[in-house]
């Protein structure tokens, strides 16, 4: 009986602190929204493996310029007649 209390105490105190440490570190959380040198990670699969997964941090300037590079690319395969 006492172990399913504390059992459940830690899990408490954990969801408690999953939630602090999600939180912004900066007070204003609009201004890091509009802040173009942020940085932002994101995880892609890599192809032909179920488990392998690559993570790219970069600021949300360079995520722009890539997307733009990305599309530039596929519009000169495109126009090649591939």
């Amino acid at each position: 009986m006492i172990g399913k209390i504390l059992y459940g105490a830690c899990a408490i105190g954990l969801v408690a602190a999953t939630a602090v440490m999600a939180e912004p570190s900066n007070g204003n959380a609009a201004d890091s929204k509009s802040d173009a040198n942020r940085q932002i990670c994101r995880t892609t699969a890599d192809t032909g493996t179920r488990l392998g997964r690559t993570r790219e941090c970069h600021t949300a300037q360079e995520w722009d310029e890539i997307h733009r590079h990305r599309g530039n690319d596929a519009g000169q395969y495109q126009s090649q007649g591939h």
